[in-house]
Order: structure tokens, then sequence, then C-alpha cells
């Protein structure tokens, strides 16, 4: 990842591809329009994305380097956000702002419900926050264009977000008490039998990218993930 510097900031990312079936298929265009995880999804994500929601950067450019038939390089030129670091980074160096810092995330997940979208991997590291406490999402090869179903999705995001070391800055205890408060002033009317099971899962067990992509995209595969998750907690 370089930096370019100018009267605008942009972040130019590169990615190699190593293997000879994903160069091929790269150059040949022989994939799905989104859900792999590479920078050509990347493009494809922000280009749909960054139309409806300013929680994602712009994207100004897209290439690529091969010799026919196969891609071997990629290139995505996006906006950079200045006097932003990650939340992974303040935490670590501020670790008391947890409890504080933690509701403005949870309104950030939130407002990208709102904005008809799904980041499948909310992480500290993929959210940045700015001077002023605004936070923004980064790194999106792979997200859902639209919302399958809000309290399903909100359940996903609020698992995952402690499960993937969110953990380390706060106990489940006070995690879930912050996420009670957020949902009672926030999500009066959300549906607990949909809600909880998917919460429960994604906080407590490592699920994988294929599943989340899979139960994120398509509905029948919700349906069928939530009747299981069901099941297990019965």
């Amino acid at each position: 990842m370089f930096l370019l510097e100018g009267e605008r900031q942009w972040v130019l990312k590169r990615n190699r591809l190593t293997h000879w079936k994903k160069q091929l298929q790269n150059f040949l265009g022989l994939k799905r329009s989104f859900g792999l995880h590479d920078l050509t999804n990347e493009f494809i994500n922000l280009s749909v994305v960054s139309g409806k929601s300013a929680l994602s950067p712009q994207v100004s450019a897209f290439g690529y380097k091969g010799r026919f038939p196969f891609l071997r390089e990629e290139y995505l030129l996006v906006g950079f956000w200045a006097d932003h670091c990650s939340v992974d980074d303040r935490l670590l160096a501020h670790p008391k702002q947890a409890e504080t810092l933690l509701p403005a995330i949870f309104r950030l997940f939130g407002q990208m419900l709102d904005d008809d979208f799904v980041h499948m991997d909310p992480h500290p590291k993929n959210i940045l926050v700015a001077a002023d406490d605004r936070l923004r999402l980064i790194d999106f090869e792979c997200c859902a264009h639209s919302v399958l179903d809000r309290d399903f999705s909100l359940g996903f995001l609020l698992g995952y977000f402690y499960r993937f070391w969110f953990r380390r800055f706060i106990s489940q205890q006070d995690y879930d008490r912050l996420c009670e408060a957020y949902l009672n002033a926030e999500h009066p009317n959300l549906d607990r039998t949909v809600f909880q099971p998917v919460y429960q899962r994604f906080r407590d067990q490592s699920v994988s990218r294929s599943t989340r992509y899979r139960i994120l995209t398509c509905a029948r595969a919700q349906a069928a993930f939530q009747r299981e998750i069901s099941g297990s907690r019965g």
C-alpha cells in the first residue's frame, strides 16, 4: 500500500496474484460480481457502496498488469482520509477508551444498515477514527451490496466485532451490557428471536469467510443458518 500526496490524497493498493488459476480467472473475468477476496472485487464493491454511503472511501481507478492470458498484479486507487487512525491503533494507545468508543461503533453499524450494505469484515483495523471521533470503514474486499434482514445483519455485526479481537479490550459482560444499552435506545422494535441467536453465534464462535458471504448475500442460505443456530440453542 502506498500513499500518494498532493492536493488530493489517495492510497494505491497493490495485490499480486500468485496462483495461475486466479491469474487466468481474473484476466478473463470469470468471477462472480462480488464475494471473492481481491482488488477486483473491492473495486466492484466500492463502486456500488460509495455511491450510496459516505462511510466508504471513494474509488478513483482500477488497473492491472499481466501478459495474455494471465493477470499478475492488480492496482486500486482509493481516497485517503488524513488525520485518521484505526480503532485498533487508538485503543492500543488508549485502552480505557474502549467503553466510550464502542457506542459510536454500534451507531456506525446502524448507519451501515441504513445505507443498505454489510461490510463482512468489520473489525477494529477496518474501522478508522478521526481526531473528532468520526468513524469510517475501509477494506471492502468482501461486502453485501444490500441488507437481506436488518436484525440478522445487526446480530452478525455486533457479535463478530467482539469475537474478532475487540475482546482484547473489554470483557464479554461489559460488551453485552453496552450492546443492550445501544439496542434499547436505538432499536426498540428489534426482533430478538432473529437477533439473539445470530449475535451469540458470532460472538462466541469463529464463522468461516465463505459462510459469512453465503448467509449475508443469499436469503435461502440465511434462513437455513437461522434454523441451524436456533435448533442448536434449543
